[in-house]
């Protein structure tokens, strides 16, 4: 589809309440190589289901060029048969990968307008990397719980984003230590 036919992305606006988790993990890599790699790995190799979460089986581009520029925009197929799709926001080679996801089909996702997730990568030294992964939920205001206001901010949290998500976070790290340890 040429770009200029995609709908827009929900506009973020950075006043809005959201809530976020974050998760972090060393990996044994320096930052710029680490970076690097993830970048060219498949989404599917790193994304796993959990027992509460799907996992990703595939991406399908939406924009022309490469995967990783601001503007890029995709479609994420989740293990469910549900989606979502998916934008870069920033990429600074080395350090940071920031993206926004919206149009999530799966049924754990309804209450969710869109998120904002980012990817730190903090040299530790010349051969460790932290990868810091920050993951932020804008609510639906005609939805539960998000017509609730700042009760149901905290409700998601508690009953998802600290617990089904979460696992998804610290498995997904996992698997990318485990890929990136083994691979460079």
């Amino acid at each position: 589809m040429p770009t200029e036919l995609l709908p827009p992305p929900p506009a973020i606006d950075p006043r809005a309440p959201m809530i976020a988790r974050t998760d972090r993990i060393v990996i044994e890599r320096p930052a710029p190589a680490l970076f690097d790699w993830n970048m060219a790995q498949k989404l599917e190799d790193n994304l796993p289901a959990t027992g509460a979460l799907p996992g990703v089986v595939g991406t399908t581009q939406l924009t022309p060029g490469p995967w990783g520029v601001p503007g890029a925009r995709r479609i994420v197929h989740l293990s469910d048969g549900a989606g979502a799709t998916e934008q870069v926001l920033e990429m600074i080679p080395g350090e940071r990968f920031r993206y926004q996801v919206w149009d999530y089909t799966t049924a754990a996702a309804r209450p969710i307008a869109y998120a904002i997730g980012e990817f730190r990568y903090v040299a530790l030294d010349a051969g460790r990397t932290e990868v810091v992964w920050t993951y932020a939920f804008r609510l639906r205001a005609d939805r539960f719980p998000g017509f609730l206001g700042p009760l149901g901010r905290w409700l998601l949290k508690a009953a998802f984003l600290d617990r089904a998500y979460a696992v998804l976070m610290r498995e997904t790290l996992k698997t990318m230590k485990a890929g990136a340890e083994r691979a460079l």
